[in-house]
């Protein structure tokens, strides 16, 4: 009963996706990216379930789609300006997380557990940009927040992500021993994960179809 309800909220990205999908050729072009997260989020999460109902594990589809995550989110950033003139920043940035990732794998040795010191490192810094861009929303940026594609896509990622740090500190420090333990652990990161994609499904619809400058000096 709880892989399908696990199942059935994580395939709520697809709300999103598919809006984003409809809505693609007339979106403001500096959110592509974001659509392109969300499909391949739901291509993760079919991807997933498939292999999960066949007694498979998901880690190795999972640590490649955390690493095209991170990409991606780094480049929606960049397209919203958050980095300013510091053109080369961006792909230090996803250099980094590139380096961070081979790191963790050639520490494990294997592509079938997840990596959780990556994910660790990049949900910290997707979190601390989302609260820098959200400084600027707030601050530059009239009109109602709640019809605000930025503030809504970057309140999603604090929340997700800020769950994810916590949950993966928890399996690096082994502190999930108990069954019962880990299976709360899990129905609440289903919850979190459903509650982010109804936000990011909702963002679509404010997304504008004409460029317009995200952020003003």
């Amino acid at each position: 009963m709880f892989f399908d309800l696990n199942a059935l909220f994580s395939l709520t990205v697809g709300i999103g996706a598919v809006a984003g999908w409809i809505r693609y050729k007339k979106t403001d072009p500096a959110y592509r990216p974001f659509i392109l997260l969300l499909w391949a989020g739901l291509a993760n999460e079919l991807f997933s379930i498939v292999l999960i109902f066949r007694g498979y594990s998901n880690a190795f589809n999972y640590n490649l789609f955390v690493l095209a995550e991170a990409v991606l989110i780094t480049r929606q950033f960049a397209s919203w300006g958050l980095f300013g003139q510091r053109k080369t920043f961006p792909l230090l940035l996803q250099t980094c997380f590139i380096v961070l990732w081979i790191g963790d794998y050639l520490l494990r040795g294997e592509m079938n557990v997840y990596l959780s010191y990556y994910i660790i490192g990049y949900s910290a810094v997707i979190v601390l940009l989302s609260i820098h861009m959200l400084n600027h929303v707030l601050f530059k940026e009239p009109g109602m927040l709640l019809k605000h594609p930025v503030f809504l896509i970057c309140m999603a990622f604090i929340i997700y992500f800020t769950y994810t740090i916590i949950t993966e500190t928890f399996w690096v420090y082994g502190l999930n021993k108990t069954t019962s333990f880990r299976i709360h652990i899990s129905e609440l990161f289903s919850y979190v994960n459903l509650i982010t994609n109804l936000i990011y499904a909702f963002s679509i619809l404010w997304i504008p179809m004409k460029r317009q400058y995200i952020l003003r000096s």
